[in-house]
């Protein structure tokens, strides 16, 4: 599928070059499209322009009623005097308008013979004498809905008209109040006699229309541009189209070349299987070398549980087991970086280890400064820069030495106690100098029944959560001490689940060994 889609891309595009009147019909469409999209974007700006416009209007007027009746109608009827406020105001001398028949006659003077704007005070409940307010499907709408709700701050809304002409009608009630109520219920010509303060009695309606076609040349230097936009367009497409060509003659070249190179990844992918064979079989020599369950279960007075994870096919981390006679030495280390010189180094001290725990020294500090030296001397040989920090424990009743350096070592007490252990004054990294010997030191510790001594390397305490937080030497100690068991396999099993939950989706960027050793 992935071979048949830009096949089917370039049959299109050759099939364009070939028929240029389509192409450039398809270039004219996408430019007429522009002036569209501008179109109606102007369009929703009109709308929220009337909208903005017809919300002013309906407060302002609103606010003019309410003046007029507080401020005019109010005063007239607390003053002495033959002025009095009344819808019927043109047949009573010294009559005023009330404040409704006010809005009423405000309309027919906003509307007037102006179409663009109208104003209505209506009801559907008109008094006796007057005629019908003929309400719209809108204005009979918005009298139910306000009837409903009874909320002063309603708006009813509206939109109707065409792309080329727009048109907003916009609602708001109007409620009696106790003066409203009280004139209503008594007046002879009242439609109704048992009106309620906060009964909706009509709505103050306004409708706003804008010819958007009528103003088209307002659009000018709009239009200018896109004619513009339009002629340039056409030179760009000539251009692309030239540039098309070309494409074309070199596209016929280049599926020579591909050709040619399908043929080399082909030879690339052959030997990349290879490679990888040969890796896989360097890993499986590597955790061939490691400890296995019965030597790690034969060793007198100890329980030993392990558990190595290489971040890639081969690791760089180490440890081991070497048990001679009644000597036994526990070793681990971390070789710099991973992959296949760090295994390949992994190895050599695997190795080498082993050859001096037989025919070596039995003094600690002597067998890590041979150690050292036969590894300086492997990696002259193979050029490689590689280093790696390096601890062995050696283990006799009731104590054990420690010698090297590497990560720090945990104790954990058949008492509930915990000592961490520092071995940074230990020793020094094994193939970074020949002579080492001022710097490997001893330190004796006490190891009893019951007693759980933790090694590691860094690819625990340094293993990140998805928020980069590191996994820590404080929370290793801690679930330890939370999963301490009289099986050191327990307390390794409950070590690594904590760890796996903390790493959780994160990529894992080193190796993890842990060691559990528990004295019986």
């Amino acid at each position: 599928m992935k071979q048949t889609e830009p096949r089917r891309v370039d049959k299109f595009w050759l099939t364009l070059i070939e028929r240029p009147a389509v192409f450039l019909v398809l270039v004219l469409i996408g430019l007429g499209m522009l002036p569209v999209a501008v179109w109606m974007d102007l369009r929703a700006i009109s709308d929220a322009s009337l909208r903005s416009q017809a919300v002013d209007l309906d407060q302002a007027i609103g606010k003019i009623r309410t003046y007029y009746a507080q401020n005019v109608i109010a005063r007239v009827q607390q003053a002495p005097g033959d002025i009095t406020p009344t819808h019927e105001y043109h047949e009573t001398p010294g009559g005023i308008p009330i404040p409704a028949t006010l809005s009423i006659e405000l309309g027919e003077v906003i509307g007037g013979n102006d179409h663009n704007l109208q104003y209505r005070f209506v009801s559907d409940l008109p008094f006796m004498e007057r005629g019908s307010h003929n309400l719209t499907p809108f204005e009979i709408k918005a009298l139910n809905d306000f009837r409903q709700s009874r909320d002063p701050a309603d708006l009813e809304i509206a939109y109707e008209g065409s792309i080329f002409d727009r048109k907003i009608q916009i609602a708001s009630p109007v409620l009696m109040g106790e003066a409203c109520v009280s004139c209503h219920n008594s007046h002879p010509e009242s439609p109704k006699t048992d009106w309620k303060t906060g009964d909706v009695r009509g709505i103050q309606a306004i409708t706003i229309s804008q010819p958007i076609a009528a103003n088209l040349w307002s659009f000018k230097y709009l239009l200018l541009y896109f004619g513009c936009a339009g002629a340039i367009g056409a030179a760009v497409t000539a251009l692309q189209w030239h540039q098309a060509t070309r494409f074309h003659r070199m596209n016929v070249n280049l599926e020579h070349a591909n050709t040619e190179i399908a043929h080399l990844n082909k030879q690339l992918t052959s030997e990349n299987l290879r490679l990888g064979a040969e890796i896989e079989v360097a890993r499986q020599i590597q955790m061939m070398v490691l400890p296995t369950k019965d030597e790690l279960g034969g060793i007198h007075e100890l329980e030993i549980a392990a558990f190595m994870e290489p971040a890639d096919e081969v690791g760089g981390d180490y440890y081991d087991v070497l048990q001679l006679d009644d000597k036994v030495k526990i070793g681990i280390g971390d070789v710099t970086g991973h992959g296949l010189e760090s295994g390949v180094l992994m190895l050599m001290v695997q190795s080498i280890a082993v050859a001096l725990q037989e025919r070596g020294p039995s003094d600690p500090r002597q067998f890590l400064v041979a150690l050292n030296s036969a590894i300086c001397r492997n990696l002259k040989r193979t050029r490689t820069d590689k280093h790696l920090t390096l601890s062995f424990l050696d283990f006799e009743p009731n104590k054990v030495t420690l010698s090297g350096q590497h990560e720090e070592l945990i104790i954990l007490r058949d008492n509930g106690q915990c000592d961490i252990v520092d071995t940074v004054d230990l020793g020094f990294p094994i193939g970074l100098d020949e002579d080492i010997e001022p710097f490997i030191e001893t330190r004796e510790l006490a190891f009893g029944p019951g007693d759980l001594i933790i090694l590691y390397t860094d690819g625990v305490t340094e293993a990140e959560n998805p928020d980069g937080v590191l996994y820590g030497l404080d929370r290793l100690v801690a679930c330890a001490r939370r999963h301490a068991a009289p099986m050191a396999g327990r307390v390794l099993e409950g070590i690594l689940a904590d760890l796996k939950a903390h790493i959780d989706t994160q990529t894992v960027h080193d190796d993890i060994t842990l060691m559990v050793i528990r004295h019986k």
